[in-house]
């Protein structure tokens, strides 16, 4: 049992004495050491853990020494590295303290414990083993800022096999995992795949490995995956990237239940390998792979069957043509995508001045509402497998801020289409001018700012989102509002907006010294219809005023 707080300070720096004699070393640290209650709160294990340099290096009974050991658990890995904790204290140290990057690390940096951080590294979960090799290369108090800490070796490659064996093992189960899929419904999604990420940190430190474990009989198909989803391309030689191919087309994926969402999925993640390493389009051995994956997931999924292609959202026509783009030869199949993107919803085009905006014009993806149809046909026009004439004869139908998108953005757009866009000629639909949003001191200038406002609400009157939002704050925020402009605002947005009066004001017209109105307004207003965001503020208006006297 510790002895009194009043007198532990002095009891500590007696145990630091050098000429403390051996008889008293069992009596000191018998008061030291806190009885069942702990130490004092607030500041006596931090008074206790002073002393513990000088009685390691001194005490020699093993039973005090786990006794010291068992009392400090957070000053071990530290006492480890100082070389002051042994191989015989390694078992009080195991029973007190979980095993983790710290601890691990401390011991790594003493061959006499070689052998036991290879087997307890044999015990992580993978996602902490990246903490091991952190943890060996963490500057630590009094280190040598010219050169910084490098893990070992030894251990950096250990960690790596233990990662690569629990991946290695997911993906082995992961077919199985899924393999009753029918019966889980409508929502079932595959799972079980790896998540590798903090292996992958492990991995992309041993770039000279990367090549043989890619060839590993065992190890090899998950050391792919790897190198795909978790490596910079840049960092890939071609010999390496070559070598991932057979895992490019994720091939445990193929046989999955519900090809209708499995395939779908697998055609999405093929796709963004491919988008994270573009030489892979390059490579004669991922070419053919690449294309017959990507044929499976259309004919197995039946990814473009009319019926399906007309359930889709907006959002999902323009990732599919964005994968399929990347990914498919056949010919038909990219026309048939095609022809879809080119019946998605026009967007629309409102320049915001901005007091963010840079210098010069506002560039295109300012101006639209969405560039998801534009940026969709571009891609599938990279893909040589696409009959040209295809995109070049839906420019006609493109918003005049699409056509200057296929000018702009020459890493999204292919270079005949970039040429073809620039000699475009505007057609009678494409030749309005994109509405620029004004300011009060602008719109003082407009002989009918009404008229001007109103073109900003035609412009966006199809659109929801940021988008519309802006300009709909701006058409309540001018003092150049009109209650004609204001009832085509939606409802909420104006019942939110407080910073002017205008839904008071009308909400003061409306009922005025009617209190069941009043009444019907705030029950209205504590509604959590989901419809109440599509109802304009004339709407809103109109239905309260049809409420009961």
């Amino acid at each position: 049992m510790a002895v009194n707080g009043t007198e532990y300070r002095m009891w500590v720096r007696l145990a630091q004495r050098e000429d403390l004699p051996e008889a008293g070393l069992a009596a000191v640290v018998d008061g030291l050491l806190p009885g069942a209650e702990g130490f004092l709160p607030g500041w006596q294990e931090d008074v206790f853990q002073e002393a513990l340099p000088g009685l390691f290096g001194r005490v020699g009974d093993q039973e005090l020494r786990d006794r010291l050991i068992v009392a400090s658990p957070r000053r071990i890995p530290e006492l480890i590295r100082q070389g002051l904790l042994g191989p015989l204290d390694v078992p009080a140290v195991l029973r007190c303290r979980p095993v983790d990057g710290e601890l691990l690390a401390a011991l790594a940096q003493h061959e006499a414990h070689q052998d036991l951080v290879l087997d307890l590294i044999e015990s992580l979960h993978h996602q902490d083993l990246i903490e091991v090799v952190l943890a060996a290369e963490r500057l630590r108090p009094g280190s040598d800022l010219s050169r910084l800490p490098v893990a070992p070796e030894w251990l950096v490659d250990a960690v790596l096999r233990r990662g690569l064996g629990l991946m290695a093992a997911k993906l082995d189960t992961f077919a199985s995992v899924n393999s009753g899929a029918r019966t889980r419904g409508r929502y079932w999604q595959p799972s079980g795949w790896p998540s590798w990420n903090t292996v992958g940190m492990v991995l992309e430190r041993c770039p000279d490995r990367w090549l043989e474990l890619t060839q590993d009989e065992t190890l090899g198909r998950v050391a792919q995956h790897m190198l795909l989803d978790c490596v910079k391309t840049e960092k890939l030689p071609d010999e390496v990237l070559a070598a991932c191919v057979p895992a490019l087309v994720l091939p445990e994926w193929a046989q999955l239940p519900m090809p209708g969402k499995s395939q779908r999925l697998r055609l999405q993640n093929i796709a963004r390998r491919v988008n994270l390493h573009p030489r892979l389009r390059e490579l004669a051995t991922a070419t053919e792979p690449l294309r017959e994956a990507a044929a499976h997931c259309v004919k197995a999924g039946g990814l473009l069957h009319t019926r399906k292609l007309r359930d889709l959202q907006p959002y999902e026509v323009v990732s599919l043509a964005h994968d399929l783009a990347l990914t498919s030869n056949d010919a038909k199949a990219l026309a048939k995508v095609c022809e879809v993107v080119a019946q998605l919803p026009r967007p629309t085009a409102v320049e915001r001045p901005s007091p963010y905006d840079g210098p010069g014009a506002p560039t295109p993806k300012g101006l639209l509402s969405d560039d998801n149809r534009v940026s969709a046909l571009a891609a599938l026009a990279r893909n040589p497998h696409l009959d040209r004439h295809l995109v070049s004869d839906l420019l006609a139908h493109l918003h005049p801020a699409e056509i200057q998108w296929l000018r702009t953005y020459d890493d999204a757009v292919p270079a005949w289409l970039k040429d073809t866009a620039a000699q475009h000629k505007a057609g009678p639909t494409q030749q309005q001018e994109v509405p620029r949003v004004l300011t009060d001191e602008e719109l003082d200038s407009h002989e009918d700012p009404e008229a001007v406002m109103q073109s900003w609400l035609d412009a966006v009157k199809d659109h929801r989102g940021s988008f519309f939002d802006q300009v709909e704050y701006a058409v309540i925020r001018s003092r150049h509002r009109t209650e004609a402009l204001v009832r085509q605002v939606r409802a909420h947005i104006v019942l939110s907006y407080y910073e002017q009066p205008v839904a008071a004001d009308a909400l003061v017209r409306l009922c005025g010294e009617n209190s069941a109105r009043w009444h019907a307004v705030a029950e209205a207003l504590a509604s959590r219809s989901p419809d109440r965001f599509d109802e304009t503020f004339g709407q809103f208006i109109d239905r309260m005023t049809a409420q009961p006297a």
